[in-house]
């Protein structure tokens, strides 16, 4: 239809907020007139990058980078609002920080909360979705439903992110769960 009326259709996945870097959030670019659209994107000083040949590639790419961020946050969630309940958090932080030095655990895991705390409604939607991309691509999809349902609940709590202290941070979900 598009092409029959003379357009040309691209695939465009926008990978990152776009605040603050405007127009030159990260992109992701797909189908056979990606690099006429790059071309564009470029002159305009956006920051596209081709992703495949193919119609759907940058949106693929997209939603199933999310199993794994949004993922990693629910898991963050789960796992330290736990431990902060048993009264084991710093031990458990510890033993993180042991097995993966290179992350800075306290810190990451707090900016993991604000983003669920912040975006958590419009994530758990995006989570739905991914759950039914990877369930048409014959996968089980449970990973992907329960991040979902973690990024509605600290969503539904309403607790403001607060200063980046993880304690306080924990303490202000746990109130309201």
């Amino acid at each position: 239809m598009i092409a029959a009326a003379g357009g040309r259709y691209v695939d465009l996945a926008v990978m990152a907020p776009v605040h603050p870097l405007r127009h030159r959030v990260p992109l992701l670019v797909s189908g056979p007139h990606a690099q006429a659209a790059v071309a564009v994107l470029t002159a305009l000083d956006m920051q596209p990058r081709i992703a495949g040949p193919e119609v759907g590639q940058a949106s693929s790419i997209k939603m199933l980078r999310s199993v794994m961020i949004k993922g990693i946050e629910a898991l963050t969630a789960e796992c330290l609002l736990a431990a902060r309940r048993a009264g084991v958090e710093a031990q458990v932080i510890a033993s993180l920080q042991a097995s993966d030095p290179g992350t800075d655990w306290p810190g990451r895991s707090a900016y993991n909360l604000e983003r669920m705390l912040v975006h958590g409604a419009r994530r758990a939607a995006e989570m739905r979705e991914v759950a039914a991309t990877v369930a048409a691509l014959g996968l089980p999809d449970g990973m992907s439903a329960a991040t979902a349902r973690w990024q509605d609940l600290l969503a539904a709590t309403g607790a403001e992110p607060g200063p980046a202290d993880l304690a306080a941070r924990l303490d202000r979900v746990l109130a309201r769960l």
